[in-house]
Formats: structure tokens, C-alpha cells, sequence
């Protein structure tokens, strides 16, 4: 069974690690550091917590599990301009030789005010990756004896590897646009992240140049208050690396339980090409919570029998009271 996991770890592995090292989430919304530094810091409140889970194919031999943990904070003040800071912890785990990618990364990123309604703001990052594997948990051909065709996992496996694992540093830029209307619910952000600007070198032999396709995301959500149950949430994310390309759009009506304070959001979006995803979302006071599915649409249904991946996202904001006068109109300043 070993073996045969092993063959699909080689046949479905390549293709994923080659395009799309980086890792992606259906509540991408919940965690916006991981599209764009510039989005550090950029929301009402002054200190944002995050922590995403996936579990992902669970139903065939080569599943991943992805953990993602987050914090960003306003730390300086001054006039017009808002400087914040932030950092991003990531873990990605599949198949018998838990192939791993992980990355921890920190953000700073600088926010204008332009109005009373818009604002601007750009970012970098800096992040350290690892991709490491262990080979011992594998097992080969070679270590089948020949003559009475059993398994001893004590003899060669006769594979050369010059090194299992390999660290990395990795640099992030982005820019962004904030609209927030005071006394209301209704805001947008619209922005644009690129990573791996120095395509860093992540293979395992160092003899060997494989660098780190750039990934450029696009990222823009909007809450519109319709009234003082009712908002509509409409959201969407475009991301390429090197030939991989991932296009998930989608919506739907937040129902506030109690204005202000607690709040439903159902949602269903869809990765183009590859799964429906229905989404619920519930918050009060600084917290949210949200669960997601995704429903496998794409020819690996197959194997899947449609299905895809759950995830879970816990998010918790600070929320000062504002003074009663306040000379900064902005909400998020």
C-alpha cells in the first residue's frame, strides 16, 4: 500500500510543487496577509488575529493539511499616515513523506488617508520558507529481497538524496485601496500583491537551479449596508504562479441578529474549474468564526467522489471605544 501511495505521491506531486508551492484557502477573506502586505493593518480596530485550518482531499491517499496563523497591528500614528505591522505562519503537510512547506513572514505596511471615506496603502514582507520531506517513511522497490520476494525495510533503498529539506528567503510587495463609510457597514478593498520578487532557489539539490515562480494576487471584497439587518458581501481573488492560475469569486446576504453586534453570513462561491464552495460565517462582538466546504467539481472528482476540503477560520479583532470627538474621520485611522 506503501508503494503504491508512493507512485501517486510522484505522478500527482510534481505538477503541484513545480506551480503552486504557495498554499490557498477558500476564506482567503480571513486572511488577507497571505494576498497582499499592504493589507497590514487595514481594517477598524487595532489589532487583528487570525487562524485558518484545511483539511484537503481527505478521501484519497495524497491529502494535505494546511494550518495558518496571523496577527497585524497599528503600532504608529502620525497625521494622515498609519504605520502597522505584522506576521504570517503557515504549514502545509501531505502524502507518506510528509512532504512539508513552511513559512513564517513578517509585514509592514504603511496606510495614507486621502478622505474621509478613502484610503491608500502599500507594503512589503519578508518571509522565511522550508520544504523538507522524510525519506525514511517511504519505502522502494530495492527493498523487496529476491529471492523470497519479502519486504525488509533494513536493506539500501539504494535512492540518492543530497538533502531533504532546504530554507529559503523570500521578499513581498503590494499596494492597495480602502473605502469605508462612516456610521455604516459599507466598505471595499481593492489590491494587489505580488511574492518571491527575488524567486528564491527551493530545491533540495543546490547544484540544481529550481527557483520559486512569482505569485501576483489580486484581492477585492465589498460589504454594502442595505439596511439595518441586512448587508450583501460580494468577494473575489485572481492568483497566478508561473502556469498555475486560481480564480474563486463569490457572495451573499449578512443578517445582523443584533445590529452591531452579532451577526450570519451564508456565501457561496466558486474556484473556476475546480469546486462550489458554501460558506457560513458567524461573529459577535470581536469575534468571527467561519466554516467552509469545498464541494470537488474538477476531473479529479473522480478520486474524490466530489469531495474537496473543509476549512475553519477563527478571526478576533480589537475594538477600542472611540473618543467621543474625534478628529480622524477615517474609521480604519
Amino acid at each position: 500500500m506503501r508503494l503504491r501511495t508512493f507512485i501517486l505521491v510522484v505522478l500527482l506531486l510534481p505538477p503541484v510543487l513545480a506551480c503552486t508551492q504557495d498554499l490557498h484557502y477558500s476564506q482567503f477573506y480571513h486572511q488577507p496577509l497571505h494576498l497582499n502586505p499592504a493589507q497590514t493593518g487595514v481594517f477598524r480596530g487595532d489589532l487583528r488575529a487570525a487562524a485558518l485550518y484545511r483539511s484537503q482531499w481527505s478521501s484519497v491517499p495524497v491529502s494535505y493539511r494546511s494550518y495558518a496563523v496571523s496577527a497585524d497591528r497599528k503600532m504608529l500614528d502620525v497625521g494622515a499616515n498609519i504605520l502597522s505591522l505584522g506576521i504570517l505562519l503557515q504549514h502545509d503537510k501531505a502524502g507518506d513523506a510528509g512532504m512539508r512547506w513552511t513559512q513564517m513572514g513578517l509585514s509592514a505596511g504603511v496606510a495614507r488617508s486621502l478622505s474621509e471615506q478613502h484610503s491608500v496603502s502599500a507594503g512589503v514582507g519578508l518571509a522565511f520558507a522550508q520544504r523538507a520531506f522524510d525519506i525514511s517513511a517511504l519505502t522502494f522497490k530495492n527493498q523487496w529481497s529476491a529471492g523470497d520476494y519479502m519486504f525488509d525495510p533494513n536493506l539500501p533503498t539504494k535512492e540518492g538524496f543530497n538533502q531533504s529539506s532546504g530554507m529559503r528567503s523570500s521578499l513581498s510587495a503590494g499596494m492597495n485601496w480602502h473605502f469605508e463609510q462612516p456610521d455604516k457597514r459599507t466598505e471595499a478593498n481593492a489590491g494587489l500583491g505580488a511574492f518571491h520578487l527575488n524567486r528564491p532557489n527551493v530545491g533540495f539539490d543546490q547544484n540544481t537551479a529550481e527557483p520559486l515562480p512569482m505569485r501576483l494576487a489580486f484581492f477585492a471584497n465589498t460589504a454594502v449596508e442595505l439596511n439595518e439587518f441586512f448587508d450583501l458581501v460580494v468577494f473575489a481573488q485572481v492568483q497566478r504562479m508561473g502556469t498555475a492560475q486560481e480564480i474563486v469569486a463569490g457572495g451573499g446576504p449578512r443578517f445582523w441578529l443584533v445590529p452591531e453586534v452579532s451577526a450570519v453570513q451564508l456565501s457561496i462561491a466558486t474556484r473556476v474549474g475546480d469546486a462550489l464552495i458554501p460558506a457560513l460565517q458567524y461573529q459577535r462582538g470581536n469575534w468571527t468564526f467561519g466554516l467552509s466546504y469545498d464541494w470537488n467539481t474538477s476531473g479529479f472528482e473522480a478520486a474524490t467522489n466530489g469531495r474537496g476540503g473543509l476549512e475553519l477560520a477563527v478571526v478576533y479583532r480589537s475594538m477600542p471605544v472611540p473618543p467621543a470627538k474625534s478628529l480622524k474621520s477615517c474609521p480604519i485611522f
